[in-house]
């Protein structure tokens, strides 16, 4: 019902999308906000960031969606398999990329020996956005877990309310424990990276297994409550805006942090509607689910390449981009990096897949001569 099998597509399909679009977004904004000449500037550039800060829970729960849809009756070593070659080793090339092509956009202390090279990549400090990556990969390795609890846990609806009520309370006292240690803690250098645990995000994991299993009962509630989704986003947003315009200082996108109460429910408000959006144009057979199902297709690659792209169009175009008002600078760069990043992703699948071609037609010939 909520999905076109001629081409394959469903919720999380779009979920993908609006997440790194999103992204790419959030790539943007950073650079306008470093270059912002006034507090007006700098206001609208963080709340616009705001407003864009949900990407992270999106594709967390797109995942999952996905994951218990189609993982059912694949072996854990056969889906380990599988992710390996479509998230490990992409996540390994595009991470050697920013080391060495552009080592500036590292994050924390840069690497200077061996060692600290290599924790690069466990870390996902070589990149801004890379961090969301070795997050990411900790929620496929639970796959048996969201399997067992789509299909097992899940399959009685007495047992639905009591784990998702269990897990936004555990999820909560994760955030304040989060909040008053490290974000505005005394560990806030030295356990910064418990923003990428698992456990950060694990609940909208969760979400996503109930949303497959009773797709239509979430569905059902949601349109009957379309109306009163963008009157109560607006409300979230103004709470999330001005909690990060009120920190002390300028402003500043580290002051959004996803852990806590204003940014959790406005991204899960995001994600529910994306979830009443796409399921529509599903059931209405849109003439969009084409381009959908594309965007999504490279989707992963292109959130990896982002910043490489949006690097790269720097070197060319920064002083033209910094001549321009800032909303037609940030309109103009990001609709740039976005096409560039996905045309390169495009170019770069294409080209693996004829290589993989001529090596196994390589392989059959050689074959043949034997024989």
């Amino acid at each position: 019902m909520f999905e076109d099998k001629e081409i394959n597509i469903n919720v999380s399909d779009f979920q993908k999308v609006f997440a790194v679009t999103a992204v790419m977004m959030q790539t943007i904004l950073t650079f306008a906000l470093s270059n912002a000449h006034s507090e007006t500037t700098a206001a609208f550039i963080g709340a616009f960031y705001v407003a864009v800060k949900y990407t992270a829970p999106m594709f967390i729960f797109a995942i999952v969606y996905n994951m218990v849809k189609t993982s059912q009756h694949l072996s854990y070593l056969e889906f380990l398999k599988e992710k390996f070659f479509e998230l490990v080793v992409p996540y390994l090339l595009w991470t050697t990329v920013y080391l060495f092509v552009f080592p500036a956009v590292q994050q924390k202390v840069p690497y200077t020996d061996t060692a600290s090279f290599l924790l690069k990549y466990i870390t996902g400090d070589a990149g801004p956005h890379l961090w969301y990556t070795v997050m990411m990969l900790q929620i496929q390795l639970l796959m048996p877990f969201f399997v067992w609890l789509g299909y097992k846990v899940f399959e009685q609806k007495k047992h639905v309310l009591p784990v998702l009520l269990l897990s936004t309370v555990l999820y909560v006292a994760w955030y304040v424990f989060y909040q008053n240690q490290v974000f505005t803690g005394a560990h806030n250098e030295d356990w910064y990276l418990l923003d990428r645990l698992v456990l950060s995000f694990m609940v909208y994991g969760i979400y996503g297994a109930a949303a497959f299993r009773y797709h239509e009962v979430l569905y059902n509630f949601l349109n009957k409550i379309r109306f009163a989704l963008i009157p109560i986003g607006l409300v979230i947003t103004m709470f999330a805006i001005q909690s990060l315009l009120s920190a002390s200082g300028d402003v500043s996108f580290g002051n959004a942090p996803y852990l806590n109460t204003i940014q959790s429910l406005y991204s899960l408000l995001i994600v529910l509607s994306v979830f009443l959006f796409a399921s529509k144009m599903i059931l209405k057979n849109s003439s969009s689910l084409p381009v959908f199902k594309w965007l999504s297709t490279y989707a992963y690659r292109t959130y990896l390449g982002n910043v490489f792209v949006f690097q790269t169009l720097l070197l060319v175009f920064k002083d033209t981009w910094l001549k321009l008002p800032t909303g037609v600078m940030i309109f103009v760069a990001y609709f740039m990096t976005a096409t560039c990043a996905f045309l390169l992703t495009h170019v770069l699948h294409t080209a693996w897949e004829w290589v993989k071609g001529f090596i196994k037609s390589e392989n059959e010939t050689m074959e043949l001569a034997k024989k």
